[in-house]
């Protein structure tokens, strides 16, 4: 054989062998931002979960916030103070008013391992929210399309008037089902004023048979189904939605890259300097059903 033909073969092989090797790369921690996950609601007390940002590849859990000063604005007025209750959940004592606009200030004191300053969010509306009408189950035999087993409904009329928006959220044996897929917002323009109750429209399909092979219809007699549809603001909305696109990416081509999601909250006036989370105003309504034969 020709010495020139078995020369290129060796050198491919070396390439495809060189593919083989273990390329280990570090990355460089990023910039420790403060996370702040809060809330005031019409019923039930304000609340705000604080921690530091660790490295994407840490193993270990966000260190909490154990010393700061939370105070709760409604109308830029000073209206509630925070209390560190457990490792970095605050608690407030009043109720939302729907109408009113709310904010959050956060104050860490000087450190030498975390930043310190003021952070404060962009006023958040509570906004209107009709309560649920009723959640029932109804048995469907198999059909095409259909596994066999309870279907959980929900009857829920929405308020008149363009220009709400709502967030939905179920728990299954009281454990939030929080995939990505679960996170749904949306608006109310195709469904303004209508009501969810089987005459006007549809009522709202919120729970159905596992789709696993292995479930059966007994495996459903005895599950607890909770429900809940919240008053949410449009950059709450615009917020979540943000955050769906970025946990269903699959790694593929056309993916944007993934980078931090920038909430509503921010040290002085640069908004750069930003925190990552949210804080909101919601008026939560929600129901629960028990499934029985």
């Amino acid at each position: 054989m020709n010495a020139y033909k078995i020369l290129p073969i060796f050198v491919c092989l070396g390439l495809f062998s060189s593919c083989q090797d273990e390329i280990n790369i570090t990355l460089p921690d990023g910039q420790k931002r403060l996370i702040i996950n809060g809330s005031v609601l019409d019923n039930d007390l304000p609340s705000a979960d604080l921690s530091w940002s660790i490295n994407y590849l840490a193993e270990d859990e966000n260190p909490p916030v154990l010393n700061a000063s939370i105070f709760v604005y409604e109308d830029d007025i000073l209206w509630d103070s925070l209390v560190h209750t457990d490792l970095g959940h605050y608690e407030g004592s009043k109720l939302g008013e729907i109408g009113r606009n709310y904010s959050i200030e956060v104050s860490i004191p000087e450190s030498t391992d975390n930043p310190s300053g003021v952070w404060k969010s962009q006023n958040e509306k509570l906004n209107r929210n009709n309560p649920m009408d009723s959640i029932y189950s109804v048995y469907l035999p198999p059909a095409v399309f259909q596994r066999e087993g309870y279907y959980v409904y929900v009857h829920w009329t929405e308020p008149s008037g363009i220009g709400d928006c709502y967030r939905f959220k179920q728990w299954k044996n009281d454990t939030l089902e929080n995939a990505p897929f679960n996170l749904q917002v949306t608006e109310d323009q195709f469904f303004d004023g209508r009501s969810f109750d089987d005459i006007d429209l549809d009522a709202l399909n919120v729970a159905g048979p596992e789709r696993s092979r292995d479930s059966t219809l007994e495996d459903q007699v005895g599950m607890k189904y909770s429900y809940e549809i919240s008053s949410i603001s449009l950059s709450h909305h615009d917020y979540i939605n943000l955050i769906q696109e970025q946990t269903l990416q699959v790694g593929g081509l056309f993916d944007p890259p993934a980078a931090p999601i920038v909430g509503n909250i921010y040290r002085g006036d640069n908004t750069e300097d930003f925190a990552l989370g949210y804080f909101y105003a919601s008026a939560p309504r929600k129901l629960d059903i028990i499934i029985t034969p």
